[in-house]
């Protein structure tokens, strides 16, 4: 329990800690770019330290849930093709030491997981968190540079174009990995029939990536690529207007 309350705190700390250490220290320079950047990204700052405390908070209980695997406590669970409705997943076979547990989907889990069996688990856990992990910093990067030369430069118009790449592609191989380990280790705990390779192949590479990406994920990083496009265009235009001053 003592580890677990320094734990939410330091979650607590560090969030604003890589903030401050991103802004760097209080000159009258730097104060000018923190009162540009509350102006410009204000309600997207606040929401960005929001989602890094709980990113941080998330990560910190997964690792100590996962550091009691010693006792046998925790389980490791993959969703499986069935559903509770209709009985959906009355009828499946699972493997010794697996059980099936039921929340409109149904998931099938090992109570002692092997050493494979929790690699297969961070498979289809950490690719997401790296993902938001790597939103949060360019968005970081994003207030900043846009706090030291305005939003209309040839450095934010990059930053924003590289964000929505990773939201696009890096929301798509998250979840085509997620699905693999999914996949993987629900072959290893359910009894017959289970998905083939023909089966895991769709998963991975249609299915889930189809079903993260759309609606939102599509909708936001095609729309900052073509914000990231507007931007360079401003830039340019900026650019010629101080040409013929």
């Amino acid at each position: 329990m003592g580890f677990l309350i320094l734990a939410v705190f330091g979650a607590l700390l560090v969030p604003p800690f890589i903030y401050g250490y991103i802004k760097g220290p209080d000159s009258p320079a730097r104060v000018l770019e923190h009162e540009r950047a509350e102006r410009l990204y204000g309600p997207l700052q606040r929401i960005a330290r929001i989602y890094g405390t709980f990113l941080v908070l998330y990560v910190i209980a997964e690792t100590w849930r996962a550091s009691d695997h010693i006792s046998g406590y925790p389980t490791v669970c993959a969703n499986t093709p069935y559903t509770t409705m209709g009985g959906g997943g009355s009828g499946v076979a699972v493997k010794a030491g697996a059980s099936l547990q039921s929340n409109g989907a149904v998931q099938v889990c090992a109570a002692h997981p092997t050493a494979s069996q929790w690699l297969l688990y961070a498979l289809i856990r950490l690719p997401s968190l790296v993902v938001w992990a790597i939103v949060l910093l360019l968005v970081w990067q994003l207030i900043r540079q846009a706090a030291r030369g305005g939003p209309f430069t040839r450095q934010s118009a990059a930053i924003t174009q590289l964000l929505g790449l990773v939201i696009l592609a890096g929301t798509a191989v998250a979840a085509a990995l997620s699905a693999l380990g999914s996949d993987l280790l629900g072959r290893m705990l359910l009894g017959p029939p289970t998905l083939g390779g023909g089966g895991i192949a769709v998963d991975v590479l249609i299915r889930a990536p189809l079903v993260a990406l759309l609606p939102w994920p599509a909708l936001v990083g095609a729309a900052l690529l073509s914000f990231a496009r507007i931007t360079h265009v401003g830039a340019d235009l900026d650019d010629e207007v101080r040409a013929t001053v």
